[in-house]
């Protein structure tokens, strides 16, 4: 599944290591990868803000509506 939310794009598969990972992206390349249970990794912890963070939290919101996550 791909979303926008907050000028973001968002990027997630549940065969991406078992679900754990979402791509990020901004301006067609990806800034990193938001780890469920480790947080911002691979780079992303550089662009890590605000409005990035809300943009998550809708995406993450989206994919719980949708029966990824319990």
């Amino acid at each position: 599944m791909r979303r926008k939310h907050a000028g973001y794009i968002f990027q997630f598969t549940l065969s991406d290591h078992e679900g754990r990972h979402i791509h990020v992206f901004k301006d067609e390349r990806e800034l990193g990868v938001y780890d469920r249970a480790d947080g911002p990794v691979r780079g992303l912890e550089k662009s890590w803000n605000k409005n990035l963070q809300a943009g998550l939290g809708q995406f993450i919101s989206e994919l719980h509506e949708r029966g990824y996550f319990h």
